[in-house]
């Protein structure tokens, strides 16, 4: 278990280094997501099934992220777990989309966490196909 330990903190070390290099602006972006996506699903998740399944979809990404990051390090392969996780949810949420009442405060951070999914969804395919074609 202390090989586990310290393999999984030298991933967190090697993580927070990788981020370190990235533009500030995604930077920035990375903490709205973690704002909009994770505290709103955390929050939300006590009142509504849409953000229970954000809320797993979360936890499924962010241990998968870690174990990819620890097995093949920190590059743009990173988003590809944002691809196979949140791209169910996005299409729930867009099914969802005329049962939500939008001018409630649910609602208005539904809007918010479907377009923050999408954004990033778009930036994660994107690097998945540099990733695959080594730029």
């Amino acid at each position: 278990m202390d090989g586990f330990m310290e393999a999984l903190a030298a991933a967190q070390a090697s993580q927070d280094a990788y981020v370190a290099t990235l533009p500030q602006w995604v930077q920035l972006w990375m903490m709205w997501m973690t704002v909009v996506l994770g505290l709103g699903a955390v929050v939300f998740s006590f009142v509504r099934v849409e953000a229970r399944w954000l809320f797993l979809a979360m936890i499924a990404a962010l241990v998968s992220t870690m174990a990819l990051g620890m097995s093949v390090g920190w590059n743009k392969l990173w988003g590809v777990t944002h691809l196979i996780f949140w791209t169910p949810v996005v299409i729930y949420y867009i099914r969802r989309w005329p049962l939500v009442e939008k001018k409630s405060v649910f609602g208005v951070w539904f809007v918010l966490a479907l377009a923050t999914m999408i954004v990033s969804l778009v930036f994660d395919a994107k690097d998945f196909v540099e990733y695959l074609m080594g730029v």
